[in-house]
């Protein structure tokens, strides 16, 4: 790899899955019992394509070091993760704690 090619990648390029996982997700949202269960969640089936397009992309990075499929991989990786942390602190079903329990690092007990 060339300097170019490593100057020009984002920062964020860890966010960035293996390759097979990109397909194997694309080939589970595609699965029959995958739509069934989005039919039941949902009412619709959802779309899966950019599921693929993020293989396509994936694949051109490892083959080619393509900047711009790494910037696009990276973008949807990180909606990914920001959608996925909001989901998180929207639920209202626990409380997050500010600090741990004072009990925290009391010594456990012994039978």
């Amino acid at each position: 790899m060339t300097d170019q090619q490593t100057t020009n990648l984002p920062d964020a390029i860890w966010l960035i899955r293996p390759c097979e996982v990109y397909r194997e997700e694309y080939k589970d949202c595609k699965s029959l019992l995958s739509r069934v269960y989005q039919h039941y969640v949902y009412g619709t089936q959802q779309d899966c394509s950019q599921w693929m397009t993020d293989f396509n992309n994936c694949m051109k990075f490892r083959l080619t070091r393509d900047a711009e499929a790494a910037v696009s991989l990276v973008a949807i990786e990180t909606e990914r993760r920001q959608k996925r942390l909001q989901l998180a602190k929207d639920n209202d079903v626990w409380e997050y704690r500010k600090r741990p329990p004072l009990e925290w690092l009391a010594p456990l007990e012994s039978k």
